[in-house]
C-alpha cells in the first residue's frame, strides 16, 4: 500500500508541470531560484556575480565586488514552491566562497489507492545544500560547487550528491562576458525501487552592455542596457533550450527586465523589476505559463550586500 501511495504521489507531483515531468523531482535544479534570473529567461551563466552564483555558475562568486546574503521564494504551479538562501563571502582579493540551501515542496497531495475519497494527505520535499568556491585569474574566473541532495516522498527517502563547475571570462570586446558551466553531475541512492535522475546540464552564454551612459562628474551610471543569450543542453532528456534576456537600468537604482525560454511546454515570457537601495536589493519576477496551466509564477528575492 505504501508503495502504491508513493507512486500516486509522485504522479501527482510530476503533474504539477512539464518541467518536473521532463527532469524528475529535482526539476528546481534546472529552473532556477532567484528573481533576476527568472525575469531574464534563466540566462545567468555569464551574468551571475552574486550569492546565487552558487546555483548558476560558481565562477561568478569571484566577479562580485561586495559580499551578499540573499533569500528567495519561487511560487510555482499547483501550490508548489521553492525556497532558497545563499551567501557570498570574499576570501582575499581574488577568491570567494558561497554557501546555499534550496528546498522545494509540493504542498498537500492526496494519497489514494484507487477511485473515491482520498485516504489522507502527504507532501513531497527536495533539498539541495552545499558550498561553492570561485577564484579570479586576471580576466578569467573559475569555480566549483559541491551539493548534498535529499528527497522525501511519503515514508521513502533518498540521499545523494552532485557537483557543478564553471568558468567566466571578460571578452576583448568592452562590456562583454562569456560563461559556461556543467551542472548536477552526481547520483542519488534508491528511492523505493529506483534512483531519481538528476537534471545534468551543460550551459554556455554571453552577456553584453551595448549601451552605457555615465555622469562625467563622479562616473556614476545614468542609464545602461544589457542583454544575455544562453544555450542549455540537458543530457538525460537530450533537450536543448535557448534563453534570451534584456534589461535596462537607470540611476544605479531601478532595473527593468524581460526574458524568454524556448522549447519549454510550461513557461511563457517573463518580466521583472529590481530596486537597488545600496545595501538592500529587492527583485521581483513574473513568469507567464502556457495555456492549460494554473499560474502565473512569482519570484521574490531579497538581498543584503556589504
Amino acid at each position: 500500500m505504501a508503495r502504491r501511495l508513493c507512486i500516486l504521489g509522485i504522479v501527482a507531483f510530476v503533474a504539477a508541470g512539464s518541467s518536473a515531468a521532463q527532469n524528475g523531482g529535482f526539476a528546481f535544479l534546472r529552473n532556477g531560484v532567484n528573481a533576476e534570473a527568472g525575469a531574464l529567461g534563466d540566462g545567468q551563466v555569464a551574468w551571475s556575480q552574486d550569492a546565487f552564483s552558487t546555483f548558476w555558475n560558481p565562477a561568478g562568486l569571484a566577479a562580485a565586488e561586495r559580499n551578499t546574503a540573499s533569500l528567495s521564494y519561487y511560487s510555482w504551479v499547483l501550490g508548489t514552491g521553492s525556497y532558497a538562501a545563499a551567501s557570498r563571502l570574499g576570501v582575499g582579493e581574488k577568491a570567494a566562497v558561497g554557501l546555499f540551501v534550496t528546498a522545494m515542496e509540493s504542498g498537500d497531495l492526496e494519497a489514494r489507492s484507487g477511485p473515491g475519497e482520498p485516504e489522507g494527505f502527504f507532501d513531497v520535499q527536495f533539498v539541495s545544500s552545499g558550498a561553492s568556491y570561485g577564484r579570479r585569474f586576471g580576466p578569467f574566473r573559475a569555480g566549483i560547487t559541491a551539493k548534498y541532495l535529499l528527497e522525501r516522498i511519503f515514508t521513502n527517502s533518498s540521499r545523494g550528491y552532485a557537483f557543478d563547475a564553471g568558468v567566466q571570462a571578460d571578452l576583448p570586446i568592452r562590456g562583454m562576458q562569456f560563461g559556461a558551466a556543467v551542472q548536477n553531475i552526481g547520483r542519488m541512492s534508491r528511492l523505493a525501487s529506483e534512483a531519481t535522475r538528476l537534471p545534468r546540464a551543460l550551459r554556455a552564454g554571453v552577456a553584453a552592455h551595448p549601451f552605457h551612459i555615465r555622469l562625467q562628474e563622479d562616473d556614476a551610471t545614468l542609464a545602461q542596457l544589457f542583454a544575455t543569450v544562453e544555450i542549455s543542453r540537458f543530457l538525460d532528456s537530450k533537450r536543448t533550450q535557448w534563453h534570451f534576456g534584456l534589461g535596462a537600468e537607470a540611476l544605479d537604482m531601478v532595473t527593468l527586465r524581460g526574458g524568454f525560454v524556448t522549447h519549454d511546454a510550461l513557461r511563457g515570457p517573463s518580466f521583472g523589476i529590481g530596486l537597488n537601495l545600496d545595501k538592500a536589493l529587492f527583485d521581483y519576477a513574473y513568469v507567464a505559463f502556457q495555456s492549460g496551466y494554473e499560474g502565473p509564477g512569482h519570484i521574490l528575492t531579497l538581498t543584503y550586500q556589504w
